[in-house]
């Protein structure tokens, strides 16, 4: 029991982490990660309603579309990612008001910021795998989608990464008439981010067995 509280909690830290790493990316002005790029314009376009608000309904969007795809092989375990997203989403806006005076004076300074915000990011992803309990609504979608096609999950990554960008921008130009959100800085977080949680994941000891699975190899 209390092991599994403790990878509960993991998985709790590294959701507040991701969220003030996604923060410090946005701060950095170069750009978005791509699975929050949307989410991010769309703040943007309609400032009345925040950041992370704008998340948890992309994020319901997402869980909506494991649904979809999924249908009677949906499970209950999976709505365990609302919960999960309305932390993400309380903890971008709390970091949103938090780094509020993170204004970097110049592009060298942008840089800087984008590489902490991608480590930081890369920290809180990497708590997520180790914890090994339940997926963020991306990252479960992006399993939906292989479950059903036997496509490859890292191939499939990509192109969810990809189409997630494609959203922004087209949200972007018809909200505003010209592109918020997606620059190097997007680029830069989709490339380097799955190296650097290699290598935390790595100096963590790996992922833990899946629930249920600890218990099968006890019986057996």
């Amino acid at each position: 029991m209390k092991h599994m509280v403790g990878r509960w909690c993991l998985l709790a830290i590294g959701i507040v982490v991701m969220a003030a790493g996604i923060v410090i990316v946005t701060k950095s002005a170069t750009g978005n990660t791509p699975i929050s790029s949307t989410g991010y314009v769309l703040s943007v376009a309609f400032p009345s309603v925040s950041y992370g608000v704008f998340m948890f309904f992309w994020n319901i969007a997402l869980l909506l579309g494991q649904v979809v795809i999924l249908r009677r092989h949906f499970k209950a375990l999976a709505l365990l990612q609302i919960p999960i997203s309305v932390l993400f989403s309380l903890s971008i806006d709390a970091f949103n008001g938090v780094l509020s005076w993170l204004v970097p004076a110049n592009y060298a300074l942008s840089l800087i910021t984008l590489a902490v915000g991608i480590v930081t990011l890369a920290l809180g992803v990497s708590c997520t795998v180790v914890a090994n309990v339940a997926m963020n609504c991306g990252e479960a979608l992006v399993a939906a989608i292989t479950s059903k096609t036997g496509w490859n999950f890292g191939h499939t990554k990509v192109g969810f990464d990809i189409s997630c960008v494609i959203i922004a921008c087209v949200v972007s130009f018809s909200t505003m008439g010209t592109l918020v959100g997606v620059r190097e800085g997007t680029v830069a977080a989709a490339v380097i981010t799955g190296f650097v949680v290699n290598f935390f994941v790595r100096i963590m000891g790996g992922a833990r067995p899946a629930i249920g699975a600890e218990h099968e190899q006890t019986a057996a």
